[in-house]
């Protein structure tokens, strides 16, 4: 599943990782220095945790940067 965490996305992951899907969380663009809830709630079940700013690697420390993506 890939996700940016809007809308439902919590609770569907979480039920995802329960039948056996990999997370895929894409954080959002407009924080830089701040999480998100969806990302501090679906940060500890992702496969794959994908932030926008090299500043978030900070807060999440297992995080992938790539630049923007959007």
């Amino acid at each position: 599943m890939v996700t940016t965490g809007t809308h439902t996305a919590v609770p569907i992951c979480y039920i995802g990782k329960l039948f056996g899907c990999k997370i895929i969380y894409i954080e959002t663009f407009a924080n830089i220095t701040t999480k998100t809830l969806a990302g501090k709630i679906l940060y500890p079940i992702t496969d794959k945790f994908i932030v926008q700013w090299e500043s978030m690697k900070k807060l999440y420390p297992k995080a992938d940067y790539y630049g923007g993506i959007f």
